[in-house]
């Protein structure tokens, strides 16, 4: 007879299986094999990072993911489910969402028309905007920072496109969202109102997959971290038992130098230099009010401030694309401050734009038409009155000039 008060012990329950799972993921090009055999796994409701140098994979493994990229070899692992991803709509269909590095928003469009492209939610033969306004509100306050659904894209700051970014894939129902290096264009005062968001996001089940170089930002987010390395999963560790340091010693496959002291390299000759100046905008507004600086050889100046504070303008006016109301620029102790932006590039002046795909670089052109823009009358990209495509093309390829 067995004894008053005992019960039959309990089953273990199995544990709940990963978010998602990548399982010896191979991707091959001509020439290169990107990912090598990856496993990659991420638990429910984490965030999780991935980590790797420029060129380690890890893009390739996300669009993997996302179905923008068939795998050669590997399974893919969604809530227990195998999946075979062919489109992002596959993907998207099993709740995964993509937040790309660089924005895919209509400028033109209202933050509603963006959100429910492709999407739309209808009410018998018509779109149904006041449910899907309503939603998006709804969406924009789980990150905290409320969204006007009615604002034209175009007016919006970088954080805020980058939020109707998150919205579009919430709208449509993603839990699990991938990050593609979502602080590379954000001020400090963004990128802390994003993991505010991002906190929110996975106290509510969302699952975060975390992109990024910068090492102390993944630190202080991510709960795990991998790290791959020339194709290949090098390690999977808890945010809270590794370095900075160890995770870039993981990411190069050696050990770090020590840093050293070296001596200056700035010289005493001012190379640009700004006086007074004041850049007025339409009805009169200072954009920029009386900045005064000066930069010597050698010598690197940061600008610093919240976004909408000038920053732009500033660099604007020294380049020759807005015109000085009042003060100064000289460049190598000539006064430009009304030359053209083609004397003052010609001069040494360059520049590399915050937005590179939208103003550094024409996506649709080969490599060497990109590296001659600018300098398209000149020598080796000219021949007299022609671009000399034969002189372009070794001047790209000859890496004393990149």
């Amino acid at each position: 007879m067995s004894e008053l008060g005992t019960s039959a012990s309990a089953t273990p329950q199995a544990p709940a299986p990963a978010a998602v799972a990548l399982d010896g993921i191979t991707k091959r090009f001509p020439g290169v094999v990107a990912n090598d055999r990856i496993t990659f796994s991420v638990a429910d409701g984490e965030i999780h990072a991935l980590v790797g140098e420029n060129g380690a994979g890890k893009s390739t493994l996300m669009k993997i993911l996302y179905g923008m990229q068939l795998p050669d070899e590997g399974t893919i692992t969604v809530k227990g489910s195998e999946r075979a991803f062919r489109s992002p709509k596959d993907a998207i269909d099993a709740g995964i969402g993509m937040v790309h590095q660089h924005f895919m928003l209509a400028g033109q469009l209202s933050v509603l028309e963006n959100v429910i492209l492709g999407s739309e939610p209808t009410k018998g033969p018509r779109i149904d905007f006041d449910a899907a306004r309503e939603r998006i509100r709804e969406l924009s306050a789980t990150q905290g920072v409320p969204i006007d659904p009615d604002r034209q894209v175009d007016t919006l700051s970088v954080g805020e496109k980058q939020r109707v970014e998150i919205l579009k894939v919430l709208f449509r129902g993603a839990d699990v969202l991938i990050l593609d290096e979502p602080t590379g264009v954000l001020v400090p005062q963004e990128v802390d109102e994003l993991f505010d968001a991002l906190r929110r996001l996975t106290a509510q089940g969302v699952t975060i997959i975390f992109i990024s170089h910068k090492l102390d930002e993944v630190l202080q987010i991510a709960d795990s971290i991998t790290v791959i390395r020339r194709g290949q999963t090098i390690t999977s560790v808890p945010a809270a038992e590794v370095t900075s340091r160890q995770l870039a010693e993981l990411m190069v496959g050696s050990e770090l130098p020590s840093p050293t002291i070296r001596e200056s390299t700035v010289t005493e000759d001012v190379e640009l230099a700004v006086r007074d100046l004041i850049v007025e905008g339409p009805g009169g507004r200072r954009l920029v009010d009386d900045v005064s600086l000066s930069i010597r050889g050698g010598e690197v100046l940061g600008i610093a401030g919240v976004e909408g504070n000038g920053q732009t303008e500033l660099i604007e006016t020294l380049l020759g694309l807005l015109p000085a109301t009042s003060g100064t620029v000289e460049l190598h102790g000539r006064d430009v401050t009304h030359a053209p932006t083609r004397q003052r590039r010609d001069d040494g002046l360059g520049y590399i734009p915050e937005d590179r795909h939208a103003r550094g670089l024409l996506l649709s052109a080969p490599l060497w038409e990109n590296v001659m823009l600018g300098h398209q009358r000149q020598p080796p990209f000219a021949a007299g009155w022609r671009t000399d495509t034969q002189g372009s093309r070794p001047r790209t390829q000859d890496k004393n000039h990149t």
